[in-house]
């Protein structure tokens, strides 16, 4: 079922607002999520994991108060804490931290043991046919590649019947094919269950691709919230996006779209940027992001390339930081941030105000907006 039935008045329930201290690190939360399934977007060290572990009852701020569903989990006035086996969230993390001595089987059951009630909202087999594990029930974790140790992880924590699912980036340790291949599991969960999730994350296509909301956490704070795409998307999100790998983010007009072909061509400025193709209406404006690591630089503009990308534009700054350059380029009037060596920097003789060919192959073009709508 999809947010907004049920979830519009159930699920208006969980509400953060207290303060932990690690150090010299201040997480200080004051949020209400009401959405099924909210993404916590932000680099590494922003207090995402931090924000989860006293959601779980794993840790206990110093001030404040955490309400679920009208219950409080947490309040330091009232000296309440309710332990993390009595608050029923269920909690995967980034490596799944499964049990080496017990099978698929005996994980999951560990699960269905820890249930605290009779009440049975989740059907197990129905979650091993979806997250396709049945297959592995006899093996150990061992014997599992990182992808399946992982949707063991998911099947485990959905036995428990939570009232909340708890994700702590757990496709971070999944190459780009196998996250791919993991992304549709977690719709086939969003979709079977009436079970809200947290889903802590530092990819911005993650967020897009699952999140009916996103909180954006920058330095224990939340700096911006709301719809996925108009928080992703926006100038706000751009330092954080840096700090993420996805340096480039903007949006272009879809000008032409051809399936046969299986492209789609942006207008930047005067010059066209060819994307994978996509089923979307012309003029509509698409977000897209590109690592500045997957732009090439080249003086030679009549190259025989099968990159579909060829752009010209003029290198407004060059910063040297290392063994690594960053060129700040304005292609038609976007800048965008290019990441190569200092080897090629000196190889090529590259300086600020040349006019040079950035070559941007179309499958580097994360299609931001496709995403969230497939």
């Amino acid at each position: 079922m999809k947010h907004g039935t049920v979830f519009a008045t159930v699920f208006a329930m969980l509400k953060l607002n207290f303060c932990k201290q690690l150090g010299r690190f201040r997480l200080e939360i004051d949020h209400t999520i009401t959405e099924k399934v909210t993404a916590v977007f932000g680099p590494s060290g922003s207090g995402k994991s931090t924000l989860l572990n006293c959601i779980s009852g794993i840790m206990h701020p110093e001030v404040g108060e955490i309400v679920f569903l009208g219950h409080t989990l947490y309040t330091a006035v009232g000296k309440i804490r309710v332990p993390p086996e009595k608050r029923r969230f269920g909690y995967v993390f980034q490596e799944g931290h499964l049990f080496p001595h017990l099978t698929v089987q005996q994980n999951i059951a560990y699960g269905r043991l820890r249930r605290s009630d009779r009440k049975n909202r989740v059907d197990t087999d129905q979650v091993i046919d979806i997250l396709q594990i049945r297959d592995l029930l006899t093996r150990y974790p061992k014997e599992l590649s990182v992808g399946q140790r992982q949707r063991v992880a998911m099947t485990r924590a959905l036995a428990s019947c939570p009232q909340m699912l708890l994700m702590d980036e757990p496709l971070a340790a999944l190459d780009p094919g196998l996250k791919n291949r993991i992304l549709p599991y977690l719709h086939h969960i969003k979709q079977a269950f009436d079970i809200p999730v947290l889903y802590v994350t530092h990819s911005i296509p993650e967020a897009m691709s699952f999140a009916d909301a996103v909180v954006l956490l920058a330095d224990g704070r939340i700096i911006a919230h709301g719809e996925p795409h108009e928080v992703l998307t926006s100038p706000t999100v751009l330092p954080i996006a840096q700090m993420t790998g996805v340096e480039n983010i903007f949006s272009l007009p879809v000008i032409a779209s051809d399936k046969q072909r299986g492209i789609t061509e942006l207008a930047m400025g005067a010059q066209n940027l060819r994307v994978p193709y996509t089923e979307v209406e012309l003029g509509t404006r698409m977000p897209i992001a590109i690592r500045a690591q997957d732009i090439i630089v080249s003086l030679d503009f009549d190259l025989p390339i099968s990159a579909r990308n060829l752009l010209s534009g003029i290198i407004r700054r060059i910063n040297v930081i290392g063994g690594q350059t960053i060129l700040s380029v304005e292609i038609e009037g976007h800048r965008l941030s290019v990441k190569i060596t200092t080897e090629a920097l000196e190889h090529l003789q590259l300086e600020e105000g040349l006019i040079c060919g950035f070559i941007i192959k179309a499958n580097a073009v994360n299609l931001l907006w496709e995403t969230q709508n497939s």
